[in-house]
Protein backbone atom coordinates (compact mmCIF):
# COMPACT_ATOMS: atom_id res chain seq x y z
CA UNK A 1 0.00 0.00 0.00
CA UNK A 2 3.01 2.36 0.79
CA UNK A 3 4.09 1.68 -2.72
CA UNK A 4 1.17 2.22 -4.45
CA UNK A 5 0.39 5.77 -2.33
CA UNK A 6 4.11 6.55 -3.06
CA UNK A 7 3.78 6.31 -6.75
CA UNK A 8 0.57 7.99 -6.47
CA UNK A 9 2.11 10.89 -4.88
CA UNK A 10 4.80 11.53 -6.98
CA UNK A 11 2.50 11.23 -10.60
CA UNK A 12 -0.45 13.50 -8.96
CA UNK A 13 -0.01 17.32 -10.93
CA UNK A 14 -0.31 19.17 -7.72
CA UNK A 15 1.77 20.99 -5.58
CA UNK A 16 3.92 20.26 -2.92
CA UNK A 17 2.15 21.62 0.11
CA UNK A 18 -0.72 19.53 -1.32
CA UNK A 19 0.75 15.99 -2.33
CA UNK A 20 2.53 16.01 1.16
CA UNK A 21 -1.59 16.77 2.31
CA UNK A 22 -2.76 13.68 0.20
CA UNK A 23 0.48 11.87 1.72
CA UNK A 24 -0.70 12.42 5.21
CA UNK A 25 -4.33 11.48 4.78
CA UNK A 26 -3.92 8.12 2.73
CA UNK A 27 -1.28 7.25 5.49
CA UNK A 28 -4.14 7.30 7.69
CA UNK A 29 -6.45 5.30 5.11
CA UNK A 30 -3.32 2.74 4.31
CA UNK A 31 -3.70 2.61 8.77
CA UNK A 32 -7.41 1.63 8.42
CA UNK A 33 -7.25 -0.95 6.23
CA UNK A 34 -4.84 -2.75 8.21
CA UNK A 35 -3.39 -4.38 5.69
CA UNK A 36 -5.98 -4.58 2.99
CA UNK A 37 -5.68 -3.76 -0.53
CA UNK A 38 -7.86 -0.94 -1.65
CA UNK A 39 -8.76 -2.48 -4.54
CA UNK A 40 -11.65 -4.74 -3.41
CA UNK A 41 -13.26 -2.03 -1.12
CA UNK A 42 -16.60 -0.81 -2.18
CA UNK A 43 -18.96 2.32 -1.34
CA UNK A 44 -19.91 0.77 2.04
CA UNK A 45 -16.68 0.20 2.84
CA UNK A 46 -15.45 4.17 2.40
CA UNK A 47 -18.87 5.26 4.15
CA UNK A 48 -17.64 2.98 7.27
CA UNK A 49 -14.28 4.71 6.72
CA UNK A 50 -15.77 8.20 7.29
CA UNK A 51 -17.50 6.69 9.69
CA UNK A 52 -14.12 6.07 11.53
CA UNK A 53 -12.88 9.49 10.25
CA UNK A 54 -15.78 11.33 11.85
CA UNK A 55 -15.14 9.88 15.34
CA UNK A 56 -11.72 11.01 15.48
CA UNK A 57 -13.51 14.36 15.73
CA UNK A 58 -11.94 16.12 12.79
CA UNK A 59 -12.95 19.56 11.45
CA UNK A 60 -15.49 19.20 8.79
CA UNK A 61 -12.40 20.91 6.21
CA UNK A 62 -10.18 17.89 7.37
CA UNK A 63 -12.67 15.59 6.73
CA UNK A 64 -13.02 16.98 3.43
CA UNK A 65 -9.72 17.03 2.46
CA UNK A 66 -9.47 13.40 4.04
CA UNK A 67 -12.32 11.84 1.47
CA UNK A 68 -10.61 13.67 -1.33
CA UNK A 69 -7.51 12.07 -0.95
CA UNK A 70 -8.99 9.11 -1.22
CA UNK A 71 -11.31 9.97 -4.26
CA UNK A 72 -8.21 10.97 -6.21
CA UNK A 73 -6.35 7.61 -4.98
CA UNK A 74 -8.82 5.43 -6.74
CA UNK A 75 -9.43 8.13 -10.01
CA UNK A 76 -5.81 7.08 -9.97
CA UNK A 77 -6.30 3.69 -9.46
CA UNK A 78 -9.00 3.92 -12.42
CA UNK A 79 -6.68 5.46 -15.02
CA UNK A 80 -4.62 2.29 -14.79
CA UNK A 81 -6.87 0.10 -14.85
CA UNK A 82 -6.62 -1.41 -11.30
CA UNK A 83 -10.26 -0.83 -10.17
CA UNK A 84 -13.65 -0.70 -12.60
CA UNK A 85 -14.85 2.33 -10.93
CA UNK A 86 -14.50 5.01 -8.01
CA UNK A 87 -16.47 3.52 -4.77
CA UNK A 88 -15.45 7.09 -2.98
CA UNK A 89 -16.61 9.07 -5.79
CA UNK A 90 -20.36 9.93 -3.68
CA UNK A 91 -19.49 9.76 -0.21
CA UNK A 92 -18.09 13.51 0.28
CA UNK A 93 -17.26 15.44 3.70
CA UNK A 94 -20.00 17.46 5.50
CA UNK A 95 -20.09 20.93 5.19
CA UNK A 96 -20.36 23.05 8.58
CA UNK A 97 -22.77 22.04 10.39
CA UNK A 98 -25.78 24.31 11.59
CA UNK A 99 -26.91 25.16 15.51
CA UNK A 100 -29.86 24.29 16.37
CA UNK A 101 -32.98 27.01 17.06
CA UNK A 102 -33.75 24.43 20.14
CA UNK A 103 -31.89 24.69 23.57
CA UNK A 104 -31.62 21.13 25.37
CA UNK A 105 -31.19 20.48 28.99
CA UNK A 106 -28.24 20.37 31.18
CA UNK A 107 -28.21 16.97 33.24
CA UNK A 108 -29.02 18.91 36.29
CA UNK A 109 -32.32 20.58 34.76
CA UNK A 110 -33.18 16.95 33.33
CA UNK A 111 -32.86 15.26 36.76
CA UNK A 112 -34.60 18.49 37.90
CA UNK A 113 -37.98 17.70 35.15
CA UNK A 114 -38.10 14.57 36.35
CA UNK A 115 -37.89 15.00 40.01
CA UNK A 116 -41.13 17.75 40.13
CA UNK A 117 -43.03 14.89 38.74
CA UNK A 118 -44.94 12.96 41.02
CA UNK A 119 -44.59 9.35 40.22
CA UNK A 120 -46.86 7.83 42.57
CA UNK A 121 -49.93 9.19 41.11
CA UNK A 122 -51.04 7.05 38.02
CA UNK A 123 -51.15 10.80 35.97
CA UNK A 124 -47.45 10.97 36.85
CA UNK A 125 -46.26 8.18 36.43
CA UNK A 126 -47.65 7.98 32.93
CA UNK A 127 -45.71 11.25 32.52
CA UNK A 128 -42.92 9.88 33.99
CA UNK A 129 -42.79 7.31 31.30
CA UNK A 130 -43.84 9.63 28.69
CA UNK A 131 -40.50 11.88 29.17
CA UNK A 132 -38.19 9.05 29.61
CA UNK A 133 -39.00 8.07 26.41
CA UNK A 134 -38.64 11.53 25.17
CA UNK A 135 -35.54 13.19 27.20
CA UNK A 136 -33.50 9.48 27.24
CA UNK A 137 -34.50 7.53 24.32
CA UNK A 138 -35.21 10.80 21.77
CA UNK A 139 -38.52 9.90 20.69
CA UNK A 140 -40.87 12.49 19.15
CA UNK A 141 -44.08 13.56 20.12
CA UNK A 142 -46.20 11.84 17.42
CA UNK A 143 -43.61 8.95 18.01
CA UNK A 144 -45.12 8.53 21.04
CA UNK A 145 -48.95 9.08 20.33
CA UNK A 146 -48.11 6.46 17.83
CA UNK A 147 -46.65 3.48 20.18
CA UNK A 148 -48.39 0.36 20.96
CA UNK A 149 -47.54 -1.68 23.87
CA UNK A 150 -46.44 -4.46 21.46
CA UNK A 151 -44.06 -1.92 19.48
CA UNK A 152 -41.34 -3.01 22.28
CA UNK A 153 -39.68 -5.69 21.60
CA UNK A 154 -36.61 -7.38 22.29
CA UNK A 155 -33.53 -7.57 19.72
CA UNK A 156 -30.05 -8.42 20.52
CA UNK A 157 -30.99 -9.25 23.78
CA UNK A 158 -31.68 -5.84 24.36
CA UNK A 159 -35.47 -4.41 24.49
CA UNK A 160 -35.99 -1.72 22.37
CA UNK A 161 -39.44 0.21 20.78
CA UNK A 162 -40.45 0.20 17.35
CA UNK A 163 -41.44 3.94 16.52
CA UNK A 164 -43.21 5.24 13.17
CA UNK A 165 -42.17 9.01 12.79
CA UNK A 166 -43.65 12.02 11.06
CA UNK A 167 -44.39 11.05 7.18
CA UNK A 168 -43.75 7.56 7.72
CA UNK A 169 -46.35 4.64 6.92
CA UNK A 170 -44.87 2.07 9.22
CA UNK A 171 -42.66 1.27 12.16
CA UNK A 172 -39.57 -0.13 10.45
CA UNK A 173 -36.82 1.50 13.02
CA UNK A 174 -36.95 0.76 16.40
CA UNK A 175 -34.87 2.50 19.31
CA UNK A 176 -33.24 0.84 22.52
CA UNK A 177 -34.95 1.59 25.87
CA UNK A 178 -32.31 2.97 28.56
CA UNK A 179 -32.78 0.86 31.49
CA UNK A 180 -34.30 4.25 33.27
CA UNK A 181 -37.27 4.74 30.65
CA UNK A 182 -37.60 0.45 30.68
CA UNK A 183 -38.22 0.44 34.47
CA UNK A 184 -40.77 3.10 34.79
CA UNK A 185 -42.83 1.74 31.50
CA UNK A 186 -42.75 -1.73 32.52
CA UNK A 187 -44.16 -0.17 36.10
CA UNK A 188 -46.37 1.91 34.58
CA UNK A 189 -48.32 -0.96 32.33
CA UNK A 190 -48.31 -3.13 35.26
CA UNK A 191 -50.43 -0.35 37.41
CA UNK A 192 -52.60 -0.13 33.81
CA UNK A 193 -53.01 -4.10 34.21
CA UNK A 194 -52.37 -3.25 29.97
CA UNK A 195 -51.76 -7.23 28.05
CA UNK A 196 -52.95 -6.34 24.42
CA UNK A 197 -50.32 -5.50 21.82
CA UNK A 198 -52.67 -2.90 20.01
CA UNK A 199 -53.35 -1.17 22.99
CA UNK A 200 -51.63 2.39 22.84
CA UNK A 201 -48.30 2.74 25.15
CA UNK A 202 -49.32 6.19 26.35
CA UNK A 203 -53.06 6.28 27.00
CA UNK A 204 -54.62 9.74 27.46
CA UNK A 205 -56.09 10.86 31.19
CA UNK A 206 -59.34 12.31 32.26
CA UNK A 207 -63.18 10.81 32.02
CA UNK A 208 -63.25 11.07 27.68
CA UNK A 209 -59.66 9.80 27.04
CA UNK A 210 -59.23 7.69 29.16
CA UNK A 211 -57.84 4.15 27.29
CA UNK A 212 -57.63 6.88 24.02
CA UNK A 213 -53.83 7.21 22.78
CA UNK A 214 -52.60 10.80 24.05
CA UNK A 215 -52.65 13.73 21.64
CA UNK A 216 -49.46 15.87 20.79
CA UNK A 217 -51.05 18.50 22.35
CA UNK A 218 -51.68 16.99 25.44
CA UNK A 219 -48.10 15.98 25.24
CA UNK A 220 -46.85 19.42 25.12
CA UNK A 221 -48.80 20.84 27.88
CA UNK A 222 -47.38 18.04 29.48
CA UNK A 223 -44.23 18.73 29.37
CA UNK A 224 -44.30 22.59 29.73
CA UNK A 225 -46.28 22.23 32.87
CA UNK A 226 -43.42 20.26 34.10
CA UNK A 227 -40.73 22.73 32.61
CA UNK A 228 -42.36 25.36 34.40
CA UNK A 229 -42.85 23.51 37.52
CA UNK A 230 -38.79 22.90 37.30
CA UNK A 231 -38.09 26.48 37.02
CA UNK A 232 -36.25 25.49 33.97
CA UNK A 233 -38.57 26.82 31.57
CA UNK A 234 -37.14 29.64 29.32
CA UNK A 235 -36.32 30.84 25.83
CA UNK A 236 -35.37 28.09 23.53
CA UNK A 237 -36.61 25.36 25.98
CA UNK A 238 -40.07 23.70 24.27
CA UNK A 239 -41.03 20.09 24.36
CA UNK A 240 -38.64 19.14 21.46
CA UNK A 241 -35.60 20.24 23.58
CA UNK A 242 -36.03 17.10 25.51
CA UNK A 243 -35.42 14.83 21.97
CA UNK A 244 -32.15 17.40 22.06
CA UNK A 245 -31.29 16.61 25.20
CA UNK A 246 -31.23 12.62 24.51
CA UNK A 247 -29.00 13.10 21.60
CA UNK A 248 -26.25 15.62 24.19
CA UNK A 249 -26.45 12.94 26.91
CA UNK A 250 -26.10 9.79 24.77
CA UNK A 251 -22.31 11.68 23.29
CA UNK A 252 -21.70 12.63 27.04
CA UNK A 253 -22.30 9.01 27.30
CA UNK A 254 -19.59 7.88 24.97
CA UNK A 255 -21.87 6.86 22.04
CA UNK A 256 -20.50 6.85 18.63
CA UNK A 257 -21.62 8.55 15.83
CA UNK A 258 -23.50 6.21 13.89
CA UNK A 259 -24.96 5.35 17.71
CA UNK A 260 -26.66 8.69 17.60
CA UNK A 261 -27.84 8.73 14.22
CA UNK A 262 -29.75 5.77 14.57
CA UNK A 263 -31.50 6.58 17.49
CA UNK A 264 -32.66 9.95 16.11
CA UNK A 265 -33.18 8.23 12.58
CA UNK A 266 -31.10 10.88 11.16
CA UNK A 267 -31.20 9.96 6.91
CA UNK A 268 -27.70 11.43 6.42
CA UNK A 269 -24.68 11.79 9.05
CA UNK A 270 -24.76 15.23 8.92
CA UNK A 271 -27.96 16.15 10.76
CA UNK A 272 -25.74 13.64 13.33
CA UNK A 273 -22.79 15.97 13.23
CA UNK A 274 -24.69 19.14 14.94
CA UNK A 275 -25.09 17.56 17.79
CA UNK A 276 -21.51 16.63 18.34
CA UNK A 277 -20.18 20.52 17.74
CA UNK A 278 -22.77 21.21 20.51
CA UNK A 279 -21.44 19.01 22.73
CA UNK A 280 -18.04 19.83 22.02
CA UNK A 281 -19.36 23.77 22.54
CA UNK A 282 -21.15 22.75 25.62
CA UNK A 283 -17.91 20.99 27.14
CA UNK A 284 -15.60 23.76 26.58
CA UNK A 285 -17.75 26.23 28.37
CA UNK A 286 -17.64 24.23 31.67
Amino acid sequence: MEELINKFIQELPRRETTKETYLKALREFAKWLKGGSPEQLTTNDIIQYKYFLLSKNLSPTSLSTYLTSVRRLYDYLFSKGLVTENPAKRVRGSSRPQRHLRASLTIDEMKALLNVIDSSSPVGLRDTAMINLMVRCGLSEIEIVRANIGDIKVKGGKQVIFVQGKSKDKKDEYVKLTPEAQEVIERYLEYRGATREDEPLIWGVGNRAKGERVTTRAIRERVNYYLKFAGIKRKGITPYSLRHTAALLAIEGGAAISEVKKMLRHKTVDSTLVYFEEAKELKKKR
